[in-house]
């Protein structure tokens, strides 16, 4: 039954990835299921949230700080949406939309609720689209490498030998010809 309840589990047909976007700072990132980090994400948003009574009309503009999450089966195919408003008064909400019935409606409000640990969510999202440093150092370097030379040959080449010898024995015969015709006409 786990494995119905459970999308941080990558089962035939199951959840895959989560892209992580922020608008406001033109930032993103993406985990997949075998990442801790696809899991703790999950838990902080709640896998099945309710929605709380007490939510405030959740509407993010341009400039607002929030971040989407979007949540992916077999890396294609949208699931679920959540919407993380980081700069509202009482703290941080996140509204949830989940594919139903009918589909994904956009149109339609998700489900509003409070994440299980506001500063865990924060500092995890912070880390998520701000890596630190030497963790990308190392893929721009393997990206800005140039592909290693080719190896240099060992050994004698004997095509190129060969190839040589025959250019040789062709110009001797070929000057032997001329000079033995001058020669003649010389005579």
């Amino acid at each position: 039954m786990t494995f119905l309840v459970s999308p941080s589990v990558a089962l035939a047909g199951g959840p895959t990835s989560v892209i992580i976007t922020s608008p406001a700072e033109q930032k993103a990132a993406a985990l997949y299921t075998s990442q801790a980090d696809y899991g703790r994400l999950m838990g902080l948003v709640g896998n099945n949230p309710v929605a709380d009574p007490q939510a405030p009309d959740l509407h993010g503009g341009p400039g607002s700080r929030s971040i989407r999450l979007t949540w992916l089966i077999h890396d294609v195919q949208v699931w679920r949406v959540d919407h993380v408003f980081l700069d509202l008064p009482d703290g941080v909400w996140i509204e949830t939309s989940m594919v139903g019935e009918e589909g994904m409606k956009f149109d339609q409000p998700g489900v509003a609720h409070r994440p299980a640990d506001q500063h865990t969510l924060r500092k995890l999202l912070y880390s998520i689209l701000n890596p630190a440093p030497e963790a990308t150092a190392q893929v721009r370097t393997a990206a800005t490498e140039p592909p290693p030379p080719p190896p240099a040959a060992e050994g004698i080449q004997w095509t190129s030998l060969l190839i040589g010898a025959v250019c040789g024995v062709v110009i001797l015969l070929a000057g032997r010809a001329v000079f033995g015709m001058m020669w003649r006409r010389s005579a």
